[in-house]
């Protein structure tokens, strides 16, 4: 059909606020389009119907493309996970794009940039295809944990309109390791039938290192296994992967994929706009006390800022009037104890004289007299005279 973007932007226009007579018509065009084997476009407005009234973040002409150039039958929710045989567990969790997760993943700007370049070539796979260029169709994401890896595999399905196929790999290890073999090659069967997004995490769970010497010889052989899938399925479908602990993969495993993100802490903007996002819809903070919140959590992950956060917000419902904000930092410093302490939570803990230096000194923060007075509830000359006394007697540390 020509225009056919055009059509599918007027009827999910349309649809919200549906009623029978438009999905009617529309269930006609569908029969229409399948009796005249268009079937990409057919299956693109019957997964427009099935999503009737929730929002899909994604560029309707953009859906068509994707699934168009992409082989496989649709997934559709009638659809079950396959599951292991002798215990009849999943092996998967199918998760679509109107249930996926809503966040935003918050990154620097270079791999913010470096993202967008990845899902450009998936947006444009039929385009590479027609001009013979095989498209990096594989992402392999690693770092520390709660730093986000799995909130972009969801973002990224999300925006490509596409079906994720979640499996944790150490939930597919068996103690009959013929049985984890045959686990990932039914789990691989299925992900290449259908046009979805494999995701692959606690990727190290198997894809280790086949020299290790505390492995036994079955397991490299689960090992080669997983290689091999990888390797059937990359020219057929979006693989992502992720990984904790990096440094245990095969140096085999890294190969196989297209492109390899290193998923950072994050630096000091990101981490004031994840407390941003964090606080709305609640009590806001002001600005001088997600400042601080900004440099407390120096070292922080993603998900150690969401506990710091919620922390807050439950002492604040809690509270009421009577909420301490610099108590209840300590509070959750006691609660939240770290590998590997850094200096700024330890000054958060110590004497104020030193922490207010600390935050002045902050080649980051550099917190003013004025604002220092806010935070600590206290008179510019007594901030003044802290520092003062702080300053000749040597006291007090930078918080770098």
């Amino acid at each position: 059909m020509d225009h056919f973007s055009i059509v599918l932007a007027l009827s999910r226009a349309a649809l919200q606020n549906p009623n029978s007579a438009i999905e009617n018509h529309l269930r006609r065009l569908v029969k229409a389009l399948e009796k005249n084997g268009q079937t990409d476009q057919a299956e693109a407005l019957e997964k427009l119907l099935r999503t009737t009234g929730k929002s899909v973040e994604i560029q309707p002409s953009r859906v068509v493309l994707s699934f168009a150039a992409m082989g496989g039958e649709l997934l559709t929710p009638s659809v079950k996970a396959p599951v292991d045989r002798e215990t009849s567990a999943p092996l998967a969790e199918i998760i679509f794009p109107d249930s996926a997760r809503t966040a935003t993943p918050i990154f620097t700007n270079e791999l913010s940039n470096s993202v967008e370049s990845l899902l450009e070539e998936w947006r444009n796979v039929d385009k590479l295809k027609k001009a013979g260029i095989k498209p990096a169709l594989s992402l392999m994401t690693f770092g520390a944990p709660g730093t986000g890896k799995t909130l972009l595999a969801h973002h990224i399905a999300k925006l490509l309109g596409y079906p994720l196929v979640v499996a944790r790999l150490d939930g597919l290890v068996s103690s009959f390791l013929g049985t984890t073999a045959r686990n990932i090659s039914n789990l691989f069967s299925f992900a290449n039938r259908y046009k979805c997004i494999l995701l692959l995490d606690e990727f190290d769970a198997i894809a280790k290192l086949r020299d290790d010497p505390n492995e036994l010889g079955e397991l490299k052989r689960v090992v080669n296994t997983l290689l091999q899938c990888l390797d059937s399925r990359s020219e057929i479908g979006f693989t992502i992967a992720i990984t904790n602990h990096e440094s245990l993969l095969d140096p085999a495993v890294w190969r196989r994929f297209d492109a390899r993100i290193e998923v950072p802490k994050p630096h000091w903007n990101a981490r004031a706009k994840i407390l941003e996002n964090n606080f709305l819809g609640h009590t806001p903070l002001s600005d001088v006390q997600l400042g601080f919140l900004t440099w407390i959590s120096n070292g922080y992950s993603g998900s150690d800022i969401e506990k710091l956060s919620d922390f807050i917000i439950r002492r604040q419902a809690i509270q009421g009037s009577k909420f301490d904000f610099l108590e209840s930092i300590k509070i959750h410093i006691q609660l939240s104890a770290h590998d590997t302490e850094s200096i700024n939570r330890e000054m958060a803990i110590g004497r104020q004289e030193d922490l207010a230096l600390a935050l002045n000194a902050d080649e980051e923060l550099a917190m003013p007299q004025e604002k220092l007075a806010e935070l600590f509830g206290k008179t510019q000359s007594t901030i003044s005279r802290w520092l003062k006394k702080e300053k000749s007697q040597g006291g007090g540390r930078n918080g770098k």
